[in-house]
């Protein structure tokens, strides 16, 4: 193994698995994607029109720039089985982490120069775009960047969470003043933040490579996860919780019946798997509160908010195990069973973004009653159930 290549070797390997997969996203839903973008963007943009004046747009755009830099992942690439073989190596890998270092830099910039051209009026209203603004722009990163390369050395987890309370408010503020032309005091921020940087790394330390290989896989696993709502990804590790309350609403709400079989399973693997659960309340929730910022559009948003949630539970069908096919129920009917649990929570979630919308305007008629009603149907039983079965689930006629 030739440690100089292996940098260039792993970043290799990881495209091409990764160019697998876009590629057939890309050929499929490219355009869809565009469309659902370009219409966030636009309620994105009504939104900030919503705010009420006491409110300024650097609070909102400050938030949003610090969101996007809390989410980094300090790309390593490394594998569990390098603890055995690259850790001997450690003292010559010193090139390779500055590679990895250098990698998540400029993943970042290019995460916060997209954000910025997406919404180059709203920064160009609050702030003058220079050399000197993209110089502080690039110091926020590299701070970032360093301040989560750190926190492999922590040594409990209360000094973790006052790191990234510390992390989460510097960039924040760094941000604010950023964009309120202040820059003295961004300036200001930066150089007490070296100060602390440069006496926290001087020190020698050997690496975490437990934390360096837990980052990588969260890393990938997040990859995943955003692929698999497109196609199957084998074998893609879930986190659960047994939500036992929701658990036992399920058990009394389904008919002990056999044909409510893979109902009763696809909803408790809706419930219990984080990743569908928590999608869809965020979803709900981003819908209510579009209904009550902006009422007069809402019924549009529920349409998007309805659609989005329906695509992004499909993949759902291919996390049943080979072994529920010893139940002697068909497989037209397992099809069956998964169209109506999609239905039910759909028209669930659109009673409860309409009930919302009702509550804060009259804009909420019987029309946007009907129209919502007809789309879920339409969408669950001529969209979705084309989709069932076409990717390689694991119910096969």
């Amino acid at each position: 193994m030739d440690i100089k290549t292996l940098w260039g070797l792993r970043v290799q390997e990881y495209y091409r698995k990764m160019f697998r997969y876009y590629s057939i996203i890309g050929a499929s839903v490219f355009y869809f994607f565009l469309i659902i973008s370009s219409i966030l963007i636009y309620f994105f943009n009504l939104f900030l029109q919503w705010i009420p004046p006491q409110i300024s747009v650097e609070v909102i755009l400050s938030l949003l720039v610090t969101y996007i830099l809390k989410r980094t992942k300090v790309r390593t690439f490394v594998k569990r089985a390098d603890i055995l073989f690259l850790l001997p190596l450690e003292w010559r890998l010193k090139p390779y982490f500055i590679k990895s270092l250098i990698y998540s830099f400029v993943i970042d910039v290019i995460k916060l120069v997209s954000f910025i051209t997406v919404f180059l009026s709203l920064f160009l209203h609050t702030t003058n775009i220079n050399l000197l603004f993209l110089f502080f722009i690039v110091g926020i990163v590299v701070y970032n960047i360093l301040m989560k390369w750190i926190e492999q050395w922590l040594e409990n987890h209360v000094q973790l969470v006052l790191h990234r309370l510390n992390r989460f408010f510097l960039i924040y503020l760094m941000c604010y003043f950023l964009f309120k032309n202040d820059w003295i005091y961004v300036l200001i921020l930066m150089s007490i933040n070296l100060v602390y940087l440069i006496n926290f790394i001087r020190k020698k330390r050997n690496l975490n490579w437990q934390w360096q290989i837990d980052e990588e896989e969260s890393a990938l696993l997040r990859n995943f996860k955003f692929i698999n709502f497109f196609i199957d990804v084998p074998n893609l590790k879930r986190s659960f919780r047994r939500r036992r309350l929701l658990t036992m609403i399920l058990q009394r709400c389904i008919p002990y019946s056999q044909s409510s079989t893979f109902v009763y399973l696809y909803s408790h693997l809706f419930v219990r798997y984080n990743d569908y659960f928590y999608l869809y309340l965020r979803l709900t929730v981003i819908g209510i509160f579009v209904n009550y910022a902006m009422p007069a559009s809402g019924w549009i948003f529920n349409l998007l908010i309805l659609f989005m949630t329906g695509y992004q539970v499909i993949p759902l069908q291919h996390e049943m195990k080979e072994s529920v096919l010893l139940y002697p129920i068909s497989k037209s009917q397992i099809k069956d069973s998964f169209l109506k649990f999609v239905l039910v929570i759909l028209y669930a979630q659109f009673f409860i973004l309409y009930f919302a919308m009702f509550m804060h305007t009259s804009n909420a008629n019987l029309f946007n009653l009907v129209i919502g009603s007809l789309f879920v149907y339409v969408f669950v039983y001529f969209f979705v159930s084309k989709r069932v079965n076409v990717l390689g689930s694991t119910f096969k006629e």
